[in-house]
């Protein structure tokens, strides 16, 4: 089946300021407004190594949302087990100065209960034939519980990636479990 990969999707707006960035002031720039999320990225990246990903997320319930799986579908991710749900996706504003880098930030973490339902529903489905696992370390505790039975029934490794490094350490039960953990430089 290939690598199953469970974590969010999120719409990254990004504002790049073209001159020095004044906080309190009107900065004049570009807004770019693209897909992402560490799972919907991870998964599209190891499509384009064609090595079959199956994506297990949400996303919105609405046009945006739809694009979302239409380019995933283009990319050859198994969007099989992904659902529309209100406040399915998560949303990230950053804003950049003149330098490239990141000067404010506001995350918006998506509601995960749906993703609980689709593993109680489809979890035999999903892991039994998956080469492995990853998946986003810090989504709900309960996600996180769920994914590792199923690793531990079918003797599947889980690599583990994070987005938020605060949620990630509460973590520090499963972590000790996965055969990998990926972070990003400003995680680690």
């Amino acid at each position: 089946m290939g690598i199953v990969i469970t974590g969010d999707v999120f719409i990254d707006i990004k504002g790049y300021s073209i001159a020095s960035y004044i906080p309190q002031g009107r900065n004049v720039g570009t807004i770019a407004q693209i897909h992402g999320g560490v799972g919907r990225n991870v998964a599209e990246d190891i499509a384009n190594l064609e090595l079959k990903p199956t994506f297990i997320g949400l996303v919105d319930d609405d046009a945006m949302g739809e694009e979302v799986i239409r380019k995933l579908d283009r990319h050859k991710v198994d969007t099989r087990f992904m659902r529309k749900v209100p406040n399915g996706m998560g949303t990230w504003l950053a804003i950049f100065d003149n330098n490239g880098d990141v000067v404010a930030s506001v995350s918006k973490r998506p509601d995960h209960t749906p993703v609980e339902y689709i593993l109680d529903e489809c979890g035999d489905e999903i892991f039994k034939d998956a080469d492995s696992i990853a998946i986003e370390i810090d989504t709900d505790r309960e996600i996180v519980k769920k994914t590792f039975a199923y690793a531990e029934k079918y003797n599947k490794k889980v690599y583990a990636m994070v987005s938020n490094m605060s949620i990630a350490v509460e973590r520090r039960d499963f972590l000790k479990r996965t055969s990998c953990f990926v972070c990003n430089e400003q995680e680690a």
